[in-house]
């Protein structure tokens, strides 16, 4: 299986992170401002300016820039950052975990919660419990992200003072991974556990929302389609529990198209935290992407862009594989 489905996949990977790269490094390099000015500051004398730039080999021409950038990519090295001052792998060292955690926070809510609503509508086609999906789908669908987020803070922080409004919580673990949610189990700290599950609650559901929605409503068109096929009849009409049939067969059957967008919402939830980090203050490698914009940070955007290129390829061949375990008929030669 490796040398017939897996190898060819991981291969299938490098031109398209080698053209990402590209892409990312050279649109970096032509976005407006001066970053070595915006580094130093007003007061830079043109002395300095030109003296930092050389440091940095912005001089160079970009295709030997980029010649340069891809020499430290394959060591680890993602380039100096003008903001912060350290290496780029350092800073995402630092905050991708708050934004992965975040990410499979809502991953968690958005299956955990859209998967037996869906089931529930589609073999509940037509009632009321399928009407009210309906709503929540496209409310989870039609609002804004960040709109959801004031609204939630408003609600459960301003007015009810049931859950923070923004940070990691106030009792941090003893970070082992980096997420806290896990370090705290790991290291039994029961106070930094609740602290950190209420505070990635507001900001894990706001993001959530839409997935939630968009796999919600998947489900159901595939539970209706597994009700019309013959082998749910004929198990009906030999008395089959209804509950057995819609758990070991319908589901399994109608869970593959699922799967599919569940690989592609991780990526998407990656991709699109930055709006809910920003409002939350989720000190992640979102917000940390944010600030490398607006401070033309460009080896910055290009470190972050090129994590989530990486994380979200990988999902989906973790994707790949799990599909094919979940249908036989697949086979991966």
């Amino acid at each position: 299986m490796f040398r017939t489905f897996l190898l060819p996949r991981v291969l299938q990977m490098i031109p398209v992170l080698l053209g990402l790269s590209i892409l990312i490094f050279f649109l970096s390099r032509i976005m407006p401002g001066d970053p070595v000015r915006l580094a130093l500051g007003p007061e830079a004398t043109q002395e300095q300016i030109t003296q930092y730039r050389h440091e940095l080999g912005l001089d160079l021409p970009l295709p030997q820039q980029y010649s340069q950038y891809m020499k430290g990519l394959l060591t680890g090295h993602l380039g100096h950052s003008l903001r912060t001052n350290r290496d780029v792998s350092q800073d995402l060292a630092d905050s991708f975990p708050a934004t992965l955690e975040l990410v499979l926070a809502a991953m968690v809510i958005a299956v955990g919660v859209g998967v037996p609503l869906g089931v529930v509508a589609g073999i509940r086609k037509d009632k009321w419990e399928d009407q009210l999906t309906r709503v929540v789908a496209l409310g989870g669908i039609a609002m804004p992200r960040f709109w959801l987020g004031i609204l939630l803070q408003l609600l459960f922080a301003s007015v009810f003072h049931l859950l923070p409004a923004i940070g990691r919580g106030d009792i941090h673990p003893t970070q082992i991974t980096g997420l806290y949610l896990l370090d705290s189990l790991l290291t039994g700290d029961t106070p930094a556990f609740w602290s950190s599950l209420k505070s990635i609650l507001l900001p894990a559901i706001t993001l959530s929302l839409a997935s939630l929605a968009q796999i919600m409503r998947l489900t159901r068109s595939n539970m209706i389609e597994e009700t019309r096929r013959d082998y749910i009849l004929a198990s009906t009409a030999y008395g089959v529990p209804r509950l057995l049939i819609v758990a070991k067969y319908m589901l399994k059957n109608a869970f593959g198209t699922t799967l599919t967008t569940i690989g592609l919402t991780f990526g998407y939830l990656l991709g699109n935290a930055f709006l809910v980090e920003v409002v939350f203050a989720w000190p992640g490698m979102a917000s940390y992407g944010v600030e490398a914009v607006i401070g033309k940070d460009f080896n910055a955007v290009v470190g972050v862009t090129m994590v989530i290129g990486v994380t979200f390829l990988l999902t989906n061949l973790l994707v790949d594989l799990i599909y094919g375990w979940l249908d036989p008929r697949i086979k991966y030669s």
